[in-house]
């Protein structure tokens, strides 16, 4: 067997081990009081909490099914769900700057006759879609904060910072998307990550065609998504409703400690915490997200007990509980998905 270099190793654990260390320097200087408010925590508004991150993760399903369908590829939703809840948890596990998500969907649509151009052109238009419905929410948190401290002050300044890297990540991979000359260069690298990526999963069952073949895909798929682009606001309805439900999964966590708040600070603060699950070296801005909250919130009068219990809240229900669901999940996929070998398992249908 082959052994895994010590940088290999580093890049997969350091990131959780530095992520754990912010999560330990949080918490245990208020570890007693964050006890204490979670054991008086409302089950009803937890339950609540849950609701909306089942609808979440519906939305993402909703989400791809609906782009695979404007390019022509159409699934039964149960599985293209699952598809989607699989590919988005694999990433609170391992920080990759989202390639494990990629290559996680493109092996399991793979597997489904699902090209794997066909699902870098929807990984690639859904996310573009994810950040620059994020920067809208950022700007109004932002706008919100100001107008109910109408001075400038430090966390302005880190909401316009956050903007501008939100955006510049979806201008960038915008970019890279419809750039000829941009698309061939990094693409070719992506297409090489996600097989090292679909490695991991499957050794025997590393993809056979060529890079010309996948970028052939890869134009196809430009090609459909801008002769159908009308359909799109169907995609940014769901991914609007989606964040919506994140931010009740937030609204919710914070009831169930006994924290009522109006929208102005609820989106404030979760635009700032959502910002620092961009930063790529932590698996899901884990740790990162949980500190950010934290400030925005008790500097918005909320108590630091109640602040880190609703964060940590939102990371159990969105995040951890959903990422060990995914390993039942992707179970699942692996033992229905279709019986088919050579090109049609891997490719799709012939063209």
């Amino acid at each position: 067997m082959k052994k895994v270099s010590v940088g290999k190793k580093l890049a997969v654990y350091a990131p959780i081990l530095l992520s754990l260390a912010i999560l330990a320097w949080l918490v245990y200087p208020n570890l007693d009081s964050l006890l204490d408010t979670l054991r008086s925590a409302d089950v009803f508004f937890l339950l609540c909490s849950l609701l909306f991150s089942v609808a979440s993760y519906i939305l993402m399903g909703l989400s791809l099914w609906e782009v695979l369908r404007i390019l022509g590829h159409r699934l039964p939703f149960l599985e293209t769900f699952s598809v989607a809840f699989v590919s988005t948890t694999v990433n609170y596990f391992v920080s990759s700057a989202g390639i494990s998500g990629f290559a996680t969907r493109a092996h399991l649509l793979g597997k489904r006759k699902v090209p794997y151009g066909a699902s870098v052109t929807s990984s690639v238009v859904i996310t573009v879609l994810i950040y620059l419905s994020l920067a809208v929410i950022v700007v109004q948190g932002a706008v919100l904060q100001f107008l109910q401290t109408p001075e400038f002050h430090h966390s302005i300044l880190e909401s316009v910072i956050g903007v501008g890297a939100v955006l510049t990540f979806a201008f960038l991979l915008t970019l890279l998307f419809f750039h000829h000359e941009l698309r061939t260069s990094w693409g070719r690298r992506l297409f090489l990550a996600v097989n090292q990526v679909i490695y991991f999963f499957s050794r025997k069952e590393i993809p056979h065609e060529n890079f010309d073949k996948f970028e052939r895909q890869l134009d196809e798929g430009i090609r459909t998504i801008h002769s159908r682009r009308f359909e799109l606001p169907v995609v940014i309805g769901y991914i609007f409703a989606d964040w919506l439900s994140n931010i009740l999964i937030l609204y919710f966590a914070f009831k169930a400690v006994g924290v009522s708040m109006g929208a102005t600070m609820l989106v404030a603060g979760f635009a700032f915490g959502m910002v620092m699950t961009v930063i790529p070296i932590l698996p899901g801005g884990l740790g990162a997200m949980e500190a950010a909250m934290t400030a925005a919130f008790s500097g918005m009068g909320v108590p630091v007990a109640q602040a880190l219990a609703a964060s940590l809240i939102f990371r159990f229900l969105y995040y951890l509980l959903p990422a060990f669901a995914s390993v039942l999940v992707y179970w699942w996929l692996r033992a229905t998905e279709p019986k088919y070998t050579g090109e049609h398992s891997r490719h799709g249908r012939a063209r």
